[in-house]
């Protein structure tokens, strides 16, 4: 990680970008192309890269005609999908490839690196360069200082995309950007899904969702006086040298949640850390559970239901059970694996029982096969 400061930023400014870089031929093509990422072998994505400048045209057009009222964006098909070992329910909605996806990438492809000057350094997800190896390396930093990260306060805020007020939202870009068709633009996007909040599957939701909360990382940080703070969207961990004062932290946070149609979870918690026993041992009753991972004191293990799935999927590959879901899966697993203190694991699952490069060849010709066609913008 890069060396720190000492202080976190926060940037308020108003800016002056116009609406008519978002309609840019030029940057209309670039949004055609960051869009077919990965759906290069679909046929209606095929169809558009046939003849990108003529789409680039139209697609232009086509947000000029959205922003006048003429033409509307469609909300685009919704899905329920169950996720994960604890069976979660996501709603989803998936937009079309064209012209829905590519206008979505138009515009965030000119105010996604705006938003990002005023998020707080260690809020993460859907962040270039802050997934969760970033998040992970941000907690490992903040448990090096042991006097100030006693205790831990850890929150989930409860169904957060679904709760986003839509108006308040919108206000709040109003007062990030001074060109109102800008605002206009977004509130079209916005509006189009009609559920409640922002849509699971939407490009523009992610970073409109780490905007929202903006507000409320600058309140802890400078109001609270909270010193470590990480975010992963929804999931927050507060760390502090005192257990009554983090449980002020977290009345008066989630106070400020309120207005903003926001609540915590009541799974909340406030425990405290690994010490110094009066033998000079260090005891690691208790851990942080954050990005799947376990942060102990001084080591780091994969979260147990992480390791159960690897563990099932282990089974069926040792059997000689290779497909392309699964090779993308365990490989995955084993990128986790590789930046926690779990050796033991690596020695008795992965090291000379799995073959690595056997995987890495089904990833490469899936790849291939999949995306004959090399459109990198």
């Amino acid at each position: 990680m890069a060396k720190e400061k000492d202080t976190d930023y926060f940037d308020m400014k108003r800016y002056k970008i116009k609406h008519e870089e978002i309609t840019s031929i030029e940057n209309c093509k670039k949004a055609i192309l960051k869009a077919s990422k990965r759906k290069q072998h679909r046929r209606d994505v095929k169809r558009v890269l046939t003849d990108v400048d003529k789409y680039a045209e139209d697609l232009s057009k086509f947000i000029k005609e959205v922003l006048d009222g003429t033409k509307e964006l469609e909300q685009g098909n919704v899905d329920t999908v169950i996720e994960g070992v604890s069976r979660k329910l996501r709603t989803l909605c998936k937009p079309r490839y064209y012209p829905e996806q590519c206008t979505h990438w138009a515009i965030m492809l000119q105010i996604a690196p705006l938003l990002e000057k005023s998020f707080y350094k260690y809020s993460c997800a859907s962040i270039k360069g802050r997934g969760t190896h970033y998040a992970k390396y941000s907690v490992q930093h903040f448990l090096k200082d042991t006097k100030n990260t006693k205790y831990c306060l850890q929150v989930d805020i409860k169904g957060f995309y679904k709760h986003i007020n839509k108006e308040t939202l919108i206000s709040m870009l109003h007062n990030k950007f001074k060109d109102k068709r800008i605002v206009d633009l977004l509130s079209k996007v916005i509006y189009a899904y009609k559920g409640d909040g922002l849509p699971l599957g939407y490009y523009t939701s992610a970073h409109l969702a780490n905007f929202y909360l903006t507000g409320y990382d600058r309140y802890v940080k400078e109001t609270l006086k909270v010193k470590y703070m990480a975010r992963y969207m929804d999931d927050v961990v507060m760390y502090g040298g005192n257990k009554r004062l983090l449980h002020k932290v977290k009345t008066l946070s989630e106070e400020y949640l309120k207005p903003l149609s926001l609540f915590y979870k009541p799974n909340w918690q406030v425990y405290r850390m690994p010490y110094d026993n009066k033998k000079g041992k260090i005891t690691n009753q208790r851990f942080t559970d954050f990005v799947g991972y376990k942060f102990y004191r001084y080591k780091i293990i994969v979260r147990k239901s992480i390791f159960l799935r690897m563990l099932r999927l282990y089974r069926k590959l040792v059997n000689g059970k290779y497909t392309s879901k699964r090779a993308h899966a365990f490989y995955s697993y084993n990128g986790y694996i590789q930046h926690t203190n779990s050796v033991g694991v690596t020695n008795k699952y992965i090291d000379g029982k799995i073959n690595l490069n056997k995987l890495k060849e089904i990833i490469r010709n899936e790849s291939r096969n999949k995306n004959p066609i090399n459109c990198t913008a």
